[in-house]
């Protein structure tokens, strides 16, 4: 009798193994998609856990500064301090730098009194999930792989420096080995503007190119102005490879491993100006009047398999 059950168990699994073989459909086959596929045709079969969506008006579901603090940090890995040659000082949950719009969450740069166009005298806003992520890594029932869409609009102007961008930000000694994945990351500078889309990826677990429409210097432009209208901001992350897609289309895949011992969090900040000049030449806003400045957010929707 045993035996027999075992037989009929056994059946099953083949057959259910024999459908999954046969599916030409995504995710069913592969935890890679085909390069031709479209973003919304790649999550198909793939279960939406979170949808935040910015805005006052009632289908909204983060629309003030409580609701907001339940779900993200106004901080990354280094609080209020400036680092990295930045102009920027990141606040602070408040409501001049985290400006809600019936259908938004404007993420405003500003001058305070005493401050100005130099390192820490731009105050500016960022969120960060409080949920982390990493694809495969959290046991059995981990997702295999993760998908995200930022839909938001960039500013223009010189210095501005707006991202999407994954990090882990534990303060805890060894938790980082500098694994980040970006997507979008824009440079208003010295020849690159709101018109020039980049998205890179950092760390020991960076591998090869798989599909790219970037050129030189990892630049992909498209001729559109990023900053007139709000964009799709997609990224699909499994274990061994991330792809990035702008509105539904595939401009960036790379393999990579996330090696940080800490997972992921999702970051969104709008940058201001920086004194790096040999790296980032001619990134520094060139007037007052540039502010405010809004990078304003839509919605962030996450997938799993």
């Amino acid at each position: 009798m045993e035996r027999q059950k075992a037989m009929q168990y056994l059946k099953i699994f083949l057959c259910f193994a024999l459908l999954c073989a046969q599916s030409t459909s995504y995710p069913l086959d592969s935890l890679d998609p085909d390069i031709t596929a479209r973003f919304e045709d790649v999550t198909q079969g793939m279960r939406l856990i979170q949808n935040y969506t910015f805005g006052t008006d009632f289908d909204r579901a983060i629309g003030a500064i409580n609701q907001l603090s339940e779900l993200f940090d106004p901080y990354g890995i280094a609080g209020t301090a400036v680092i990295n040659q930045e102009w920027e000082r990141y606040q602070p949950f408040n409501t001049e730098n985290f400006v809600f719009t019936a259908r938004a969450l404007n993420l405003t740069a500003t001058i305070p009194k005493k401050g100005g166009l130099m390192p820490g005298g731009i105050h500016s806003g960022q969120i960060w999930t409080k949920r982390t992520f990493r694809p495969g890594s959290d046991g059995f029932a981990a997702p295999m792989v993760y998908a995200f869409e930022v839909r938001m609009q960039v500013p223009s102007g010189s210095g501005m420096w707006p991202a999407a961008w994954f990090y882990t930000k534990s303060s805890v000694p060894g938790m980082n080995d500098g694994s980040e994945i970006d997507n979008p990351e824009f440079f208003n500078m010295q020849n690159q503007n709101q018109f020039d889309w980049t998205g890179f990826q950092h760390g020991p677990g960076q591998g090869s190119q798989i599909y790219s429409l970037k050129g030189k210097n990892g630049v992909w432009h498209p001729s559109v102005d990023f900053s007139s209208d709000y964009h799709s901001y997609q990224t699909l992350w499994t274990p061994d490879a991330v792809y990035k897609y702008v509105d539904g289309a595939l401009v960036d895949a790379h393999q990579f491993k996330w090696t940080s011992p800490g997972s992921a969090h999702l970051g969104v900040n709008l940058a201001v100006g920086s004194s790096n000049s040999s790296g980032l030449p001619g990134l520094q806003p060139k007037s007052l009047k540039q502010f405010p400045a809004v990078l304003s957010v839509e919605h962030i929707k996450i997938w799993v398999l």
